[in-house]
Formats: structure tokens, C-alpha cells, sequence
């Protein structure tokens, strides 16, 4: 992803677990998640995005307010991507102009990808080039950072896409959600975005300038989280198989 003029970076150690539950409940309680009725209008803005329109393949969360998002990405000629349930089996691709029009709404669910879209096997991943990342969000920091439900999938698919060479050089993030009137904790594996979108538009934020997303912390993950989402202990598979780098003499 191009770097992006940047503020300071998350702490190496990871952010303050309970002070970022505490902000989840704060920004909850104040009712600041936009309501699914705008979805319409949160497309619209997303549409103006130069990356947006030059965009071959999106990846969109499965959030109901990101409907019309992923419905309009496959009315558009985009490949849509969306992660499976918890990501357990891995992402489904749906290709444009494959599915009738009056079946999009359904197609762009959870439930509905299933049997509209392909599920991708974690070597076919390799063959995507994904220019435009989507997620939702509780609120989003001026440089990018985004407070989430904390269950972490919209990063950990990130950093699978990343890993499988999924995502162009360009690949921008859009998160949808309010400003946060702070620098919101962050940790390491965090990917902040490129764009802020609420009802009002798009909104530039000032991601550090490292490499986004990073790779797979691995001994963040816990053993039986890997075990149960299947790109995730194909790659780990992958890099106990794949031989060591010689030594440079």
C-alpha cells in the first residue's frame, strides 16, 4: 500500500486491552454506529473514490450497512470479496454480472454468498488482486485506527490477503464510521485506513508510513483460533514446510 504522511505509530507492545473495551462501550452507548438507513447514501460517497472506480476487485465486510456497497460493486463490473462466517472457511468471491438482478440483496449476505459466490481455496487467493479494502467500524481515529467489535477479523483477513500476495501495491483501506475525538489504542497487528466514510462523505486520514497490512503475528494467535480458521493453518502449514533462506555469506 502507498504510505501516507503519519503521526506516531501504535505501541510495540500492543494497545491497553481494557481501555479499548472501555471505548467500545463508550462509543456503543452513544449510539454513534450509522444506521443501516443510509447505506444508499454511504455508497454514493465510496463511488467518488478515484480508487473506487479503477477498482477490479474490492474486499467489503459482511456488515448490513455495507450492503448497497457490495450490491453496487457487482453492478459495476467488480469482483466482490467477503470473508466467511469468523473466516472459518476462508472468503467467497462473486463474480459481476453472474447474478440476477433481483437476487444482488441476497447474494451480498452471509448467509446468501454461500450460494451465489465461489469459495476460494487459500492457494487461489494468490491469483486475486484486490485494489480496495471496506470495513465498519464503532469509530475511527484521525490516522486511521478504527475501534471494531474486537473479535479482530477485519485485520486478521487483511493480513491473510496480504500474506497470499491477494492485495496490489496500491491496495487502499476504507473505514466506515464516526471520528473518534481521540487517538484511539492500537496494536501492532491494527490496520489503520486510508479514508474515513460516514454519511458526509470521505474523509482522508494519515496512516504511519509502514507497510499495511503487516505480516501474520504468529504468537499473538492462539493455537486453537488457528485451527479453526482454515487459510490461516494452511499458512502456518505453508512456512513450517517452506525451507529456511540461506545465509547470506
Amino acid at each position: 500500500m502507498s504510505p501516507s504522511p503519519a503521526s506516531s505509530p501504535p505501541p510495540a507492545g500492543g494497545a491497553d486491552q481494557p481501555a479499548k473495551e472501555a471505548l467500545r462501550l463508550h462509543y456503543a452507548g452513544r449510539g454513534t454506529a450509522l444506521p443501516p438507513n443510509v447505506a444508499g447514501v454511504l455508497a454514493q460517497h465510496l463511488r467518488s473514490l478515484p480508487a473506487y472506480r479503477q477498482a477490479g476487485q474490492i474486499f467489503v465486510s459482511p456488515a448490513p450497512v455495507l450492503k448497497q456497497i457490495r450490491i453496487n460493486a457487482l453492478v459495476d463490473g467488480k469482483s466482490l470479496l467477503m470473508p466467511g462466517p469468523s473466516l472459518h472457511a476462508g472468503f467467497y468471491l462473486l463474480a459481476p454480472f453472474t447474478i440476477p438482478f433481483p437476487s444482488l440483496s441476497q447474494a451480498v449476505t452471509s448467509k446468501g454468498m454461500t450460494s451465489y459466490g465461489r469459495k476460494l481455496a487459500t492457494r487461489e487467493l494468490a491469483d486475486l488482486r484486490l485494489d480496495l479494502l471496506v470495513a465498519d467500524a464503532l469509530a475511527v481515529d484521525r490516522r486511521g485506527y478504527q475501534l471494531a467489535d474486537g473479535n479482530g477479523f477485519f485485520d486478521l483477513a487483511a493480513a491473510i490477503l496480504a500474506a497470499t500476495g491477494a492485495l496490489t501495491p496500491n491496495c487502499l483501506v476504507v473505514a466506515l464510521g464516526p471520528a473518534a475525538g481521540r487517538d484511539l489504542p492500537a496494536d501492532p497487528w491494527d490496520v489503520p485506513a486510508d479514508y474515513r466514510l460516514d454519511d458526509a462523505g470521505l474523509t482522508p486520514c494519515q496512516p504511519p508510513p509502514s507497510p499495511r497490512p503487516g505480516p501474520i503475528l504468529w504468537p499473538a494467535l492462539p493455537p486453537v483460533r488457528i485451527r479453526r480458521i482454515t487459510p490461516l493453518w494452511q499458512l502456518q502449514e505453508q512456512a513450517v514446510k517452506r525451507p529456511p533462506k540461506p545465509e547470506q555469506p
